[in-house]
């Protein structure tokens, strides 16, 4: 912690000798009245807040570890690109996983469109990731997509584990968007933001407030973004947020006429990086709903299930394969406590929009790098293990 040093001036005291003559003295003016210094008043120093403690400091983690041995690729692919006029971007989008799996730097080229290859950003470096296992879907009714499980990342940047990743083509068939993350942001917004356009990427608004007047939207948020550190945005470099306004113009046929950013402020502080477009900002719970007993009995819940995840016996009664249970459950990218105690943990109500869903309450377990692993629990108060954990980013709190 720093300290303030206060420097305070030294006082200079003169001591005067008065003498007393022996022959009868002269006159003396009466000296005027020098006014007595006023004592400078001592600074206060300006409050500084108490940093909440982070939760996860005194806490113990282990990264879980997954099979790296090579499978062949099971392409899932009844639904990928199935159109006859999606014949090229199959092929491309093929040829692109083919590349990752493969380590294959010219595929990877080949693959891609030229807006990519002249974006200004490298393209990622492939070597050492290890792909274990590929499903692709979606095209015909539904966006493109590759679930990739992902044992070792190598020198990609990208994160262990399971992952889902969205295909965009360009006019010619080639694939220009193959991201993890969500989608670029918009070069009017990254303007208006004062960003450059092309090498950010949206990760998330909060505190979304949407009006509507005829065909005018207007919206007020905070915005995150992120800087890409690589031309398909397997990850970002650089986190911010804005706090913006927005009015968004569309004719009867709603499409766009005009995009106006009205007001923009940089929203200062250290925002956590995003793993992959699962993970959400907010503000974390900072006391609980549940009592301490009910609090204690989710501990036990939790150590004994962190204790199976990390040792590998982990399995339910949808899946009996450990290294694919744990899949379904936690994020490989994100370590897994030792133990928990109960005043680590926080808990909530989700409350649901639709009035029929009844509500439901949420444990929030603090990870470290301002991440916090949520679940739910059921009606028993167990652990749900059919909904696993979701990863939220704990949005830096205002000084």
């Amino acid at each position: 912690m720093k300290s303030l040093s206060l420097t305070l001036p030294a006082l200079l005291l003169a001591a005067l000798t008065a003498c007393s003559p022996l022959s009868a003295p002269e006159a003396t003016p009466t000296p005027t009245a020098t006014p007595a210094a006023t004592a400078e008043p001592t600074p206060t120093p300006t409050a500084v807040p108490t940093p909440t403690p982070d939760p996860s400091a005194g806490l113990e983690y282990e990264m879980l570890t997954l099979p790296t041995t090579p499978q062949p690729p099971h392409l899932y692919d009844g639904e990928f690109l199935t159109r006859d006029e999606t014949q090229t971007e199959r092929s491309n989008g093929y040829a692109l996983i083919e590349a990752l799996y493969t380590n294959d730097a010219d595929k990877l080229r080949g693959a891609l469109s030229d807006s990519l290859l002249d974006s200004g950003l490298p393209l990622p470096d492939l070597t050492g990731l290890v792909i274990t296992d590929i499903f692709l879907a979606g095209g015909t009714y539904d966006v493109p997509m590759a679930a990739l499980t992902i044992a070792d990342p190598g020198a990609t940047g990208l994160p262990a584990g399971n992952h889902e990743f969205h295909f965009s083509f360009d006019e010619e068939g080639k694939v220009d968007g193959f991201s993890m993350l969500n989608g670029d942001l918009q070069d009017d917004a990254a303007r208006g933001m004062g960003l450059e356009p092309g090498v950010w990427v949206s990760l998330g608004s909060l505190d979304v407030t949407d009006t509507r007047k005829d065909n005018v939207y207007l919206t007020s948020a905070t915005r995150v973004v992120g800087r890409k550190r690589d031309a398909l945005g397997f990850a970002v470099e650089e986190v911010r947020a804005f706090s913006i306004t927005e009015r968004t113009t569309y004719d009867g046929d709603n499409n766009l006429v005009e995009y106006t950013m009205t007001s923009c402020e940089e929203v200062p502080g250290n925002w956590p990086m995003p793993q992959d477009r699962n993970d959400w900002y907010t503000q974390p719970p900072t006391d609980n709903c549940l009592s301490d007993a009910q609090l204690q009995l989710v501990t036990d819940q939790l150590n004994t299930l962190f204790a199976q995840l990390r040792d590998g016996t982990y399995t339910w009664e949808w899946e009996d394969d450990p290294d694919k249970a744990v899949l379904d459950l936690w994020d490989p990218a994100r370590p897994v406590p030792v133990e928990v105690t109960p005043d680590v943990l926080r808990s909530d109500v989700l409350q649901y929009s639709n009035p029929d869903i009844a509500p439901k309450t949420r444990v929030w377990v603090p990870l470290p790098d301002g991440c916090w692993a949520v679940c739910l629990l059921t009606e028993e108060e167990q652990v749900d293990l059919f909904t696993g954990f979701s990863f939220a980013l704990a949005a830096p709190t205002a000084a």
